[in-house]
């Protein structure tokens, strides 16, 4: 029994340590985005940003949040290779849960540059509605949203590609 015990410890530490890890992110200081080559240095710093947004609760970090955002959707504004277009079906997704828009854009972009020869439309925009719904789940200073409510329902029916295809075509 004691190295059961000590086993659920371990696997305890282990499970903290890496969300621990998971949610570090230092936003680059002195970001200077001019040519392509200046976008790619920043990717993998979008990628963990993206990461952060969707780990870190929205009660919390609020001024680094900001931070982090302004980094993301700097980024995304001049990329040369990952392209967003807003879409009504997003702005009734994330309603006034602000938070939630660059959440998707953070995800949208993360899934582009995670997998560069396969990504789509449809995969980012499934990505990006996917972390949203994710941090909507948590209820963590979060306004209900019947649209954000319906598509919940809809990912546990199993018809969530049906909506993304639908709503954010490429």
């Amino acid at each position: 029994m004691t190295k059961a015990k000590l086993f659920l410890a371990f696997l305890a530490i282990i499970s903290t340590t890496t969300i621990t890890a998971q949610t570090k992110f230092t936003v680059p200081q002195n970001v200077v985005l001019v040519a392509k080559e200046d976008y790619a240095k920043y990717e993998t710093d979008i990628i963990n940003a993206a990461k952060w947004l969707e780990q870190t609760d929205l009660d919390g970090k609020e001024d680094k949040r900001k931070e982090v955002s302004k980094f993301v959707v700097e980024w995304l504004t001049g990329s040369p290779t990952v392209t967003l277009t807003f879409t009504e079906s997003l702005t009734k997704l994330y309603g006034k849960n602000t938070a939630l828009l660059t959440i998707y854009i953070g995800s949208y972009c993360r899934e582009y540059l995670e997998h560069k020869t396969t990504a789509t439309v449809f995969s980012a925009a499934k990505a990006g509605v996917t972390s949203m719904m994710n941090v909507y789940k948590k209820d963590i200073e979060i306004k209900k949203c019947k649209e954000m409510d319906k598509v919940i329902k809809l990912a546990d029916d199993g018809k969530l590609d049906d909506y993304i295809k639908d709503k954010f075509k490429e």
